[in-house]
């Protein structure tokens, strides 16, 4: 039975075909790109912001967060922790997942419009993409981006061959981008413009019987996902006459009430500045003179130089040349109103993966042509050469210290270090304390799972010791001190006393205890590549020492901290702030369906993921071109 099931492994991998093989390779490598990314990237702000709201988020049977007006990812990455653990990997394991499966979803999409051999470009150019790896951290987008790319591959494929089937799984998948993230709605109206174009190319009736179900169904499907996030807001200003930031801003309900937990958000007041977005100006960014489109472009070209200048000669070779360009109309109307909708508002150069994502296929298409007309006056095949210089541009745009994709990819990231060595060598019986100087969110997400108070408490702890209850006992407390006087902040030079009391203790911490920790990170405005250690500064140490304290203290620092609004954890549901009551028999049973739909969201995500998979592989043993 053994040597028949050896005999059967054997036989199925010798019979995998070439390009199987390649496009396994691209993903592992991909995939492996991306764990080092998980392991490596330092924390922005943004990204402690989501790791810490997911703790415990599914099980407080929460469907949003007051923000993000969505919960999916959140809800996944709540059931990873439960898993495996809270930590700084498994806060990205959701990201390494979806931005894997990205390589084959843009795969898949660039085989439906072209061959085989630009689809495996695609596949490969998306693997080593230095601004999608880069953003291989604890937030939304790329998971997103996946579900989007997923939802215009089957309609795509509905377009070619109408089926209710197809419209349905395009449908699904981006209602669960929309519950990842609220601006995947801006690609409705494109796949609609899609719908149009292709009926009048092919010379078809647009309001024909199948067309109508086709579309009702699609987005009839999508409407589903937005249950919990309009549920929430429906049931929250029922009860207390307020909504979540993104419909306060969208609609101005309830504002006079919540501007007391969102006025101090920029998203609060903000509009789009269509002016600004073509003439620059932007009221949304201190009258910036320049247009805020250029600015969400330049994020592209800055960050994926390699793909963004390649696109640019693939636009004027189109101009001379009669290839094929229905990719470049899919593109156009595709970003139609997500681009401009963005740059008009807000400007994080995350919300812009997908214009570097989309842009992949025509690039990867330009390369092939440009490969195949040089065929036979090279010694060499260019298509080789271009592929070498990518995976140089994708080292060298790794390197790269740019603000607007975290950098650090070469050196693993201060946060994660401190967080292995707490989980290895802090016991949960010892205190920890975080010197005041190291950012909230980032004090927060190092020290989750420790009793740990930040320094400026401990000082004052100490101060009314004698009035605490308990006993007195000698505790092992563990400090970490910010090397370079500011991890995060950027305000503590102006805060000279604050500076000073954090200097005292440390020195306090010197005196009675011993370094046990010192932990370097490249100096993130710098670039930084392996081998390059004069680059890596000091930025966290950590020292031990027994302190006579009362165990209450213990029992202080074990409590929840509160970060943005709420609870870590969340602790009971009628001490949130946007807690609302389903009292009634018609808000219990919206809330439960609410609920469900969550838990069917997590489940289709896995199922799309593995079929998404399927297909790649699948469709890699066929032959088609379009080109």
């Amino acid at each position: 039975m053994n040597n028949n099931f050896h005999e059967i492994v054997i036989d199925k991998l010798f019979s995998i075909k070439k390009s199987n093989w390649f496009l396994i390779i691209i993903v592992f490598l991909g995939l492996i790109l991306r764990i080092i990314a998980a392991i490596n990237v330092s924390v922005s702000a943004d990204d402690m912001h989501h790791v810490l709201h997911a703790v415990n988020f599914y099980k407080a049977e929460r469907l949003v967060t007051y923000d993000q007006s969505a919960g999916l990812w959140h809800s996944i990455t709540s059931v990873i922790y439960d898993l495996f653990g809270v930590g700084q990997f498994t806060s990205r394991l959701a990201t390494i997942i979806f931005g894997t499966g990205t390589i084959i979803a843009i795969y898949l999409l660039s085989f439906e419009f072209f061959s085989k051999r630009v689809a495996l470009i695609s596949a490969f150019l998306m693997s080593i993409s230095p601004f999608a790896i880069k953003l291989t951290v604890g937030e939304m987008d790329v998971m997103a981006v996946f579900f989007i790319l997923c939802s215009m591959l089957f309609f795509v494929r509905g377009l070619k061959s109408p089926s209710k089937k197809l419209f349905l799984f395009s449908g699904i998948s981006l209602g669960l981008a929309l519950y990842t993230k609220v601006y995947p709605v801006l690609f409705v109206p494109s796949l609609l413009i899609h719908f149009i174009v292709h009926n009048k190319k092919t010379s078809n009736k647009l309001f024909t019987k199948q067309n109508v179900q086709n579309i009702s169904i699609f987005l009839l499907t999508i409407f589903i996902f937005a249950i919990p996030s309009l549920t929430h807001n429906f049931l929250l200003y029922q009860d207390k006459g307020f909504v979540d930031l993104q419909y306060t801003r969208s609609l101005g309900l309830g504002k006079d009430i919540s501007e007391k937990y969102y006025g101090w958000d920029h998203q609060f007041n903000a509009k789009n500045d269509w002016d600004g977005l073509i003439f620059g100006g932007s009221s949304n960014y201190g009258n910036l003179p320049t247009p805020t489109l250029w600015l969400a472009i330049n994020y592209i070209r800055i960050a994926n130089p390699f793909i963004f200048y390649l696109f640019l000669l693939c636009l004027i070779y189109m101009i001379f040349s009669k290839t094929n360009r229905s990719y470049l109309v899919f593109f156009g109307i595709s970003i139609l109103f997500a681009l401009p909708f963005l740059a008009s508002i807000i400007l994080l150069p995350k919300h812009y993966l997908f214009i570097d994502v989309l842009m992949v296929p025509l690039v990867s298409k330009f390369i092939a042509e440009i490969s195949e007309k040089f065929k036979w006056k090279l010694k060499f095949k260019l298509i080789h050469l271009i592929l070498i210089v990518a995976i140089i541009a994708s080292f060298i745009g790794l390197g790269l210290a740019f603000s607007g994709t975290t950098p650090h990819f070469f050196g693993e990231s201060a946060v994660n270090q401190f967080i292995e060595f707490k989980n290895e060598k802090i016991s949960e019986s010892s205190l920890l304390v975080v010197d005041s100087r190291i950012y909230h969110g980032q004090m927060h997400w190092m020290a989750y799972g420790r009793p740990y108070i930040e320094g400026t408490g401990f000082i004052d702890i100490l101060n009314i010791q004698s009035n605490l209850p308990g006993t007195v006992s000698n505790i092992p407390v563990y400090f970490v001190e910010c090397v370079s006087d500011d991890c995060g902040w950027g305000s503590i030079k102006d805060q000279p006393d604050l500076n000073k009391s954090m200097e005292n203790l440390t020195s306090v911490f010197k005196e009675k205890g011993i370094l046990v920790k010192e932990i370097n990170e490249p100096n993130k405005d710098l670039n930084y590549y392996p081998f390059q250690e004069e680059k890596l500064n000091a930025r966290l140490r950590v020292y031990v020492a027994s302190i006579p304290l009362k165990d209450s203290i213990l029992n202080f620092a074990s409590n929840p901290k509160e970060w943005f609004l709420y609870k870590i954890g969340y602790g009971t549901p009628s001490s949130q702030f946007d807690y609302f009551k389903t009292d009634t028999f018609f808000k219990n049973t919206l809330f439960s369906l609410a609920r469900f739909v969550v838990l069917i969201s997590m489940i289709l995500s896995l199922i799309l993921l593995f079929y998404i998979f399927y297909q790649g592989f699948l469709v890699s043993s066929k032959e088609q071109s379009n080109s």
